[in-house]
Formats: C-alpha cells, sequence, structure tokens
C-alpha cells in the first residue's frame, strides 16, 4: 500500500485539490458528462450511472436482472462475441445494481476508447435479453451463496426490516424471494426500456485525455437513442420520511452455530442531508476507525465479547442507515447489545475529547485521499456520489464540512440517531434467539 498522503486538519488541501480539475458538460441527447484529466494515467476509467436502481424498480431484483443481461448479448453479439471483443481490446468491464442507480464501468487504453464506446452503446441501448431465464437462475444462486454467510444474513434482515415499506425495501432475501417467479421478460423489458433512456444518465470519465475528443467519441456512439414519447423518466421528488414506531428484534436461526451474529441498525442521515459529515465521524469514532475504534477497544479488548465488532453507515440519495454488528459467544447476547447501548449514550450524552474528534477527523479524510488515488477509484467515486444526489460543490467541500464538525455536533446527531426506534436481528443457535 502506498504511505498516507500528508494531510493537515483544517487546511484547504484533500478531496477539494483532488477533485479541483472537474468539468461537467451534457451531450446533445441529454446524457450527462463528468470529466476529470488525470496526467500520467494509464488507462482510462468511465462509469456509466443509470439513476434510480433498486429504488425504482417495479418488483424486487428487476434492476439486478436487467445489470447482469447487458453482459450477455445485444441484438447484433451474443455473448461470447462480446468476451472475445473485450479482450482484444484489453477492455475491462462491470455491471453491478445500487440502490440509487444501476452501474456500468470500466477501464480502456487510449487507443481502443473509440471502440470500446461503440460497445459500451450496443450494450446499453440495445441488450437482446435473450438470457433472461439462466441469469434468473444465476442471480438466485448468487443471492443464496451470499446470504450463506451469518453476518450477511444477520445485516440483510435487519435491513429487511427496517427498510420495508420504503423505496429502499430490496434487501437479498426480498430479492432471492421474487425472482423465481418472474416468468415473462416483457415487464423487464418495459423497465429497461423507460429507465436507460439519456436523460437518465450520467456518465463520468477520468485519465489522460482531454474533455474535447471525450465528448466527440461519446457523442458518435451514444446519441443514437433519444427519449421516446411515453417514457418514465426518474421522480426526483424525496419519498415520505421513512419511520419506525418502536423498537423491533428479528431472529432466524443457525442450527449447529457456535456463534451469534448481531446487527442493530438505525434509520441515519441521507448522502446529501447537512449532518451527513457528523454521522461519518461519529461511524468513524464508534468502530470504522478499526483496532482504535470504542467498539473494538471496549466490547473486544477491555470484556473480550466479540469476535469481530464494528459499525457500519450507509447513506443513500434519500435515506441512511447506521448499524452496529458483532459476532460473538451465544451466552453473551444480553452483554453485547448492553455494550452496544451503553456505547451509543456515551456518544449522545458526553462530548468527544478534542484530540479524539482530531484523530477522527484526520483518519477519516486521509483514508479518503488514499481511496482517490487511481483514475479508476476517482471515476466510481464521483459517479456514485453525484447519482446519490450530491453536488459538486458538495463533494470538493468535504474536507472543510467535516472538519466544522463541533463535539456539540456529535452530540447531537447522535442522540438523534441512537434515541430513535431500532431494529436489532440475531442470526444464531435457538437459545440464544
Amino acid at each position: 500500500m502506498n504511505p498516507l498522503p500528508s494531510f493537515a486538519v483544517g487546511s484547504s488541501s484533500g478531496l477539494a485539490d483532488t477533485l479541483s480539475s472537474v468539468e461537467q458538460d451534457t451531450l446533445s441527447n441529454g446524457i450527462r458528462l463528468v470529466f476529470k484529466h488525470m496526467a500520467g494515467a494509464p488507462r482510462l476509467a468511465f462509469g456509466v450511472y443509470v439513476m434510480g436502481g433498486n429504488r425504482i424498480e417495479p418488483n424486487p431484483g428487476v434492476a439486478d436482472i436487467i445489470s447482469d443481461l447487458l453482459m450477455e448479448g445485444t441484438e447484433t453479439r451474443d455473448a461470447e462475441t462480446i468476451s472475445i471483443l473485450l479482450d482484444s481490446l484489453s477492455l475491462s468491464l462491470e455491471t453491478d445494481t445500487r440502490r440509487d442507480y444501476a452501474l456500468l464501468n470500466g477501464t480502456t487504453l487510449a487507443e481502443d476508447m473509440d471502440e470500446g464506446l461503440e460497445l459500451v452503446s450496443d450494450m446499453l441501448f440495445k441488450t437482446s435479453m435473450a438470457d433472461f431465464e439462466k441469469e434468473k437462475v444465476r442471480l438466485a444462486g448468487e443471492l443464496m451463496m451470499e446470504l450463506d454467510a451469518p453476518a450477511t444474513q444477520a445485516y440483510d434482515l435487519m435491513l429487511d426490516r427496517l427498510l420495508r415499506d420504503t423505496p429502499y425495501q430490496s434487501s437479498l432475501a426480498n430479492i432471492l424471494k421474487h425472482v423465481p417467479s418472474y416468468d415473462d421478460v416483457a415487464p423487464v423489458r418495459q423497465h429497461y426500456q423507460n429507465v436507460f433512456n439519456p436523460n437518465n444518465i450520467l456518465i463520468t470519465v477520468v485519465g489522460d485525455c482531454q474533455p474535447g475528443p471525450i465528448k466527440a467519441a461519446l457523442e458518435k456512439h451514444l446519441v443514437s437513442r433519444s427519449p421516446e414519447p411515453g417514457q418514465n423518466y426518474i421522480d426526483t421528488q424525496a419519498p415520505n420520511n421513512p419511520c419506525l414506531s418502536a423498537d423491533v428484534t428479528v431472529t432466524d436461526e443457525k442450527p449447529g452455530s457456535s456463534q451469534l451474529h448481531v446487527f442493530k441498525g438505525w434509520f441515519a442521515p441521507s448522502l446529501s442531508h447537512s449532518d451527513y459529515p457528523t454521522a461519518t465521524l461519529i461511524h468513524n469514532i464508534l468502530g470504522g476507525k478499526g483496532l482504535t475504534s470504542r467498539l473494538f477497544l471496549e466490547l473486544r479488548d477491555k470484556q473480550g465479547l466479540a469476535y469481530h465488532v464494528r459499525s457500519q453507515y450507509e447513506a443513500s440519495r434519500f435515506i441512511g442507515v447506521f448499524g452496529l454488528y458483532i459476532g460473538t459467544e451465544p451466552s453473551n447476547r444480553n452483554k453485547v447489545l448492553d455494550g452496544f447501548r451503553q456505547e451509543c449514550a456515551k456518544l449522545a450524552e458526553t462530548p468527544v475529547p478534542a484530540d479524539e474528534l482530531a484523530d477522527a477527523k484526520t483518519n477519516l479524510l486521509g483514508k479518503k485521499l488514499v481511496y482517490l488515488e487511481t483514475a479508476a477509484q476517482q471515476c466510481v467515486y464521483l459517479g456514485a456520489q453525484l447519482s446519490m444526489g450530491m453536488t459538486l460543490d458538495q463533494i470538493r467541500t468535504l474536507n472543510e464540512q467535516v472538519n466544522a464538525v463541533s463535539a456539540e455536533d456529535v452530540q447531537r446527531v447522535a442522540k438523534a440517531i441512537f434515541e430513535s426506534p431500532a431494529v436489532t436481528a440475531l442470526v444464531g443457535p435457538a437459545s440464544a434467539l
């Protein structure tokens, strides 16, 4: 790993410098373009972000199926032809679906950019969906494999209950429940045609290339499709604020397990909320800093209650989820839940010492700079943040926002999160549930 970049709390360096040369534009058919020149980058990184993701799918898993089908053939190329072409172009591509967007991203050599973008355009707008049945089976198998891990199962169980009746209710288990029943490709195709339209697409490009040639290549290959009458566009109006009226505990028995997996989760600030920087620092202090975080020091080092313990903060466009996880002996059930309660209460009731808060800021922003060292990382970071509602100004000023957080802010936001109702998910032997 490269050494940590120098970073001084309170300075104007950091993300503002890293992202200072970002440019924005719009193609003639409505596709938004975000470009950053990165001198010396060996490959050109690009990302195609289709707004909405799981949040707007008509049924759980539809967006995931579409993402998988993009790589499986177009109207003019089958999956084998695509694979051969990718190898010949030294073009790497992958697809994914997130809560707020679907993603096709990759890297290529500058000399292969033109032909590579022609293939990307074909995959985006002319997928054949010929392997619909096969992708259903593959997706179900991947979900079952993910849920076979007890920690993942506990997290998904918590999310499934916490996000119920919100636009973000597509948990892994919920998708797995619905996908096998999709017998008709027509509704999937209709959603694809509605959502994969230029007015709903953001493209990010980072590399050692000027914006002129990039825009010209994109105009050449990605303007062939224009929005059609009657297409459904994304409603960007925020949904009703989710709420939980009381604490809830959900369980799933894991016969023969020698471990209890616990995930406790609360609603938290969304990505574009003014309290997002404070919530990220709470995550860093409580469990995101690894060996020196409060949960690790108290529950693992001092009390010996944990095999593994951490916090988790996932902020989406309209919602955020703050979670605490621990893997422990089943007999420790009540002790670890009480430990969670005590550590959360400390943050809400007692000001964080100045040195601990300063260390959390340095750690958080230093990690961010390390993460943004490569063109591919910057490309993905820009696309994800912008797709989830942040502006370039918000991204560039994250340093200032984090450095401005006070101990009083930490108390206020911790109180708002941890004194609200929570969902506790328990996965383990019946004796501990």
